[in-house]
């Protein structure tokens, strides 16, 4: 280690910089896609914890959030085979993977503009649909104190104006 600090401290001294150079471009996109991410998740997350009123129920219902974390890591190796490819599209659109993977393949070999927009517009509408659905959930699951909601019954709460 100490070897490798007096190695480079003269490249320091001579203004070269060991570390790489980051397009801001992409700093942006990391910045939006981290933000809009982060919106949709949490929005998810506040819903399973309006449908339930344990601990052991929030772990049960928070499955299916987490798949939609999970799977986009799996098939990211799709993505970081061929990023133009007709799959690596569809998946990135998709608003509960494109925080992931759209950032992925614009890291990797930047798409089209219209594809980068409409996954942030798919992502934006997303958000606005779970907190939609969040509230009117959270208004009826919080006077269900004790029972386990099934999925006929959240649908109605869904209904419920």
């Amino acid at each position: 280690l100490i070897i490798s600090i007096l190695t480079a401290f003269p490249m320091l001294l001579a203004g070269a910089s060991l570390l790489p150079r980051i397009d801001p471009m992409l700093l942006l996109f990391f910045l939006i896609f981290y933000v809009l991410g982060y919106f949709l998740y949490a929005t998810l997350y506040a819903m399973v914890g309006a449908l339930v009123s344990s601990e052991e129920d929030g772990q049960q219902m928070q499955l299916p959030v987490t798949m939609t974390i999970v799977i986009p890591i799996l098939v990211s190796s799709l993505v970081l085979r061929d990023p133009d490819s007709t799959i690596s599209t569809v998946l990135s659109l998709i608003p509960f993977f494109a925080p992931m993977l759209m950032f992925l393949r614009i890291g990797l070999q930047s798409p089209p503009w219209w594809q980068i927009t409409l996954s942030i517009v798919l992502l934006l509408a997303t958000i606005v649909g779970t907190v939609w659905a969040a509230a009117r959930v959270y208004r009826v699951g919080i006077l269900m104190y004790g029972k386990r909601p099934t999925i006929p019954e959240i649908l109605r709460w869904l209904r419920y104006s």
